[in-house]
């Protein structure tokens, strides 16, 4: 897979019966995601620097990187709190399977002073992570709160062409569909 490239398919689950990713599950993870308005987001390549709403979240970054940053003009920004970490994610936009993505560790009190859920559209939910008898590794969101009831499962391939086995309690493909994404449901729910 090339670097800063994220290849995964998506399916919709079923979760009214069994549920082996719970049970078979090598770590399960409580999950919080912001989406930030990517018109607040800028690079500094003077500084090396991320920088959301005049604040600095990321540094040390080379020139080639922040080039590249700069070449996409709506990068989906997202923070992500995994347990007690916090993760900034950019995701370019999706063509096919693949989307670009750059992701930093950032420390909490930084993600703290930008993220606001009165302000900022999120999802909650917990993560599974299941490994299929090819190999594959799943990782299974079951949503909460507003979205409870909703299971998308998913796995990252190194080529869109790769064969995977698909779980028998995978259903429809989400993969080419828009509007099935993590933003696009915190969007629709502060539209509620």
């Amino acid at each position: 897979m090339p670097e800063n490239v994220e290849i995964e398919r998506r399916f919709l689950v079923d979760g009214r019966f069994e549920r082996p990713w719970v049970h078979e599950s090598t770590k399960c993870i409580e999950i919080k995601q912001w989406y930030l308005d990517h018109r607040e987001f800028n690079v500094s390549t003077e500084d090396g620097a991320v920088m959301y709403s005049g604040k600095q979240l990321v540094s040390g970054l080379s020139v080639e990187v922040c080039n590249l940053l700069l070449q996409e003009p709506d990068w989906t920004v997202r923070i992500r709190k995994s347990n007690s970490s916090y993760i900034l994610t950019l995701k370019g936009s999706r063509k096919g399977a693949a989307a670009t993505e750059f992701e930093w560790g950032i420390e909490r009190n930084i993600a703290a002073s930008v993220v606001d859920d009165s302000l900022h559209p999120f999802v909650e939910k917990k993560r599974y992570i299941w490994t299929n008898s090819d190999g594959y590794v799943w990782e299974i969101d079951e949503f909460e709160n507003n979205l409870a009831g909703l299971i998308i499962a998913e796995v990252e391939l190194e080529d869109e062409d790769d064969t995977v086995e698909i779980p028998p309690w995978a259903g429809m493909e989400l993969t080419y569909l828009r509007g099935w994404s993590n933003a696009s449901f915190a969007r629709m729910l502060t539209r509620q």
